[in-house]
């Protein structure tokens, strides 16, 4: 239904017009949320088995014999020995990086990560240095300066060293200088 504003979005209105569009604004990427009157049947009996919602993320308590065998599948689909499935990137973000760093480990990010890195980053309980976004100089310096120097107390060598980016950032829409990254 469309909807249109004559006050900068702050009330809005219904013209009785329908339009076709693609919802960019969910986690519904896939469409999987619409509904179809051939699954409600289906739907209704993985609720009654399995409930609505586990509550939690996949960290904690929220995996569940179906998510065993999407990831299963998905696996064998990708060739790949195991894989973990995750409904919501946020909580993908935050909650996986404090399980690859922890204290005695360096997170090299970049300044326009997405807030579910950043929270993830500093759940890690690593030690956190930021650089200016997509300059590769700026990465490398800091990067050198880890290496030589260690952790910046004691100058141990760094447990782990791990580099923080996304592929392409939400917020500004800019793509990561990848190939030099690697």
């Amino acid at each position: 239904m469309e909807l249109v504003t004559d006050d900068y979005n702050c009330c809005f209105r219904l013209t009785g017009k329908t339009k076709e569009v693609i919802n960019l604004g969910s986690y519904n990427y896939l469409g999987f949320a619409q509904n179809n009157c051939m699954r409600i049947e289906s739907d209704e009996r993985a609720i009654n088995e399995y409930g609505i919602g586990v509550a939690s993320t996949q960290n904690e308590f929220g995996t569940t014999v179906m998510h065993r065998e999407l990831e299963n599948q998905m696996s064998h689909f990708l060739g790949v020995e195991d894989c973990i499935v995750f409904g919501m990137g946020f909580a993908t973000n935050s909650t996986n990086l404090p399980t690859l760093v922890g204290k005695g480990c360096l997170i090299l990010s970049d300044e326009f990560n997405h807030a579910s890195l950043i929270l993830g980053s500093r759940l890690s309980r690593a030690t956190i240095k930021i650089f200016k976004h997509n300059v590769m100089k700026d990465l490398g310096r800091k990067l050198r300066v880890a290496v030589v120097k260690g952790e910046p107390r004691t100058h141990r060598l760094w447990k782990t060293i791990l580099i923080v980016v996304e592929d392409i950032y939400s917020m500004e829409g800019t793509v990561v200088e990848l190939p030099t990254i690697i």
